[in-house]
């Protein structure tokens, strides 16, 4: 009889490693295609992922240099886990310049540069309220950008926009995980279907906009 309980003991406990680690390799390759259906509306030319499996990629979007990332917070107590999408490109101009628009901010929010920037902006009329605005010396022309600012932030989910002298990104909410999971068990389940290439595309079309407006080209224009 001993022998026969250390057996199944041991045959449970194979059993319940095999399914733990069939369901982590799945919840890996879950996480790195997230962001698979981006090859229908860029090229993209370098592929990383971080130590949870989710995936950075770089590449050209319609002849504009185009980084995206994926985070995941869930650093704040008692608040429903969130995955945050970071778009970056280049800027065109060389008039230099930055500004950061941090929405609802809190002090986990730890990808701002902000936190660590000391001019404060005086926001146009119309752009959000409840926001940072920050510089880390002289910003760019905020006339230039206005409509470009409206329209990002009509957004609900977007969460900053950051200029830098070489760079624009922009952070947006595309994920919230699973509210049932999280409070009664404590688990982070996020939605692992492809983010749909569609809104990828979109929210680039309005950063590259707004990149342009630095440079002046629509700043005549609307978003």
């Amino acid at each position: 009889m001993p022998e026969l309980v250390v057996s199944l003991a041991i045959f449970f406990s194979v059993v319940l490693w095999w399914l733990y680690k069939k369901h982590d390799n799945q919840v890996s390759q879950s996480r790195a295609a997230l962001l698979s259906d981006c090859n229908k509306v860029m090229t993209i030319n370098e592929t990383h992922y971080d130590r949870a499996g989710y995936a950075a990629i770089k590449g050209d979007f319609s002849g504009s240099s185009i980084s995206l990332r994926l985070e995941v917070d869930n650093l704040t107590a008692r608040k429903i886990p969130v995955m945050w999408l970071h778009i970056a490109m280049p800027r065109e101009d060389q008039h230099g310049g930055s500004l950061d628009i941090l929405v609802r901010p809190q002090i986990n929010d730890v990808y701002s540069p902000s936190w660590n920037w000391n001019e404060t902006v005086t926001p146009l009329s119309g752009w959000p309220h409840h926001a940072r605005y920050m510089s880390n010396g002289a910003p760019p022309e905020l006339s230039k950008i206005d409509a470009d600012v409206r329209t990002l932030f009509a957004d609900e989910r977007t969460k900053e926009l950051v200029v830098t002298p070489e760079t624009v990104r922009l952070t947006y909410l595309i994920r919230q995980a699973d509210r049932g999971h999280y409070l009664l068990l404590r688990s982070i389940e996020f939605d692992q279907s492809p983010i749909d290439s569609d809104e990828i595309a979109a929210l680039t079309h309005q950063l590259r906009h707004l990149v342009s407006s630095l440079a002046g080209g629509y700043q005549n224009e609307s978003a």
